[in-house]
């Protein structure tokens, strides 16, 4: 029997909806799915994209909260592998709820609207926000590998740099957005120097 190559809608599955846990199983030994998350999977011929990753944080992403840090990294493909833990952050103007989740650190202050879009139905950080917010953790917390691993990310993507950069030199009121426009412009030599 010939098999169907058309393929599904670009976007990840997520365990056990819409696919049962056998389903899904039998989908994946028939190399129908391949896993994108830990609870996402997608069509094994789709290629690795910015929308099924953001399908697959979905599973994470409460009502009103956004994907931001290494998991919006992730999300823009910056990162190869799945982050753990993920992070999120409530949008400003949503209700205040408690996201108690293993697994998931979520920040306290809200995210401005302007710094979000949507992506596959989640809400993820901007590529220009996202950079900064890891530079910013990497230079507050001594930078751990997924955060150095998106940051050198950014620093080879020289085609987004001057995105980012005119996001940096808006007047905001962000701490680091300076030292993170030093760390584009130097270079991935500086990355290590810049983050310890």
């Amino acid at each position: 029997m010939p098999r169907d190559t058309r393929g599904m809608a670009p976007s990840a599955f997520l365990s056990p909806d819409p696919l049962s846990v056998a389903e899904l199983s039998a989908a994946r030994l028939d190399g129908d799915l391949a896993r994108v998350s830990r609870t996402g999977y997608a069509p094994s011929l789709l290629p690795p994209s910015a929308t099924v990753r953001a399908g697959a944080a979905r599973d994470v992403l409460a009502d009103g909260l956004v994907a931001v840090g290494v998991t919006a990294a992730w999300v823009h493909g910056a990162l190869a592998h799945e982050p753990d833990p993920h992070e999120v952050q409530r949008l400003a103007g949503t209700p205040v709820r408690r996201h108690w989740r293993a697994g998931v650190i979520s920040h306290a202050w809200p995210m401005p609207p302007g710094d979000v879009e949507t992506i596959a139905g989640a809400h993820i950080t901007t590529i220009e926000r996202t950079c900064y917010d890891v530079s910013r953790a990497a230079f507050t917390g001594g930078g751990r590998p997924d955060q150095l691993e998106a940051i050198r990310w950014f620093v080879a993507r020289t085609d987004l740099h001057p995105r980012i950069l005119a996001w940096l030199r808006r007047g905001r009121r962000l701490r680091y957005t300076a030292r993170t426009a030093r760390l584009l412009e130097t270079g991935q030599d500086e990355v290590t120097r810049y983050t310890s």
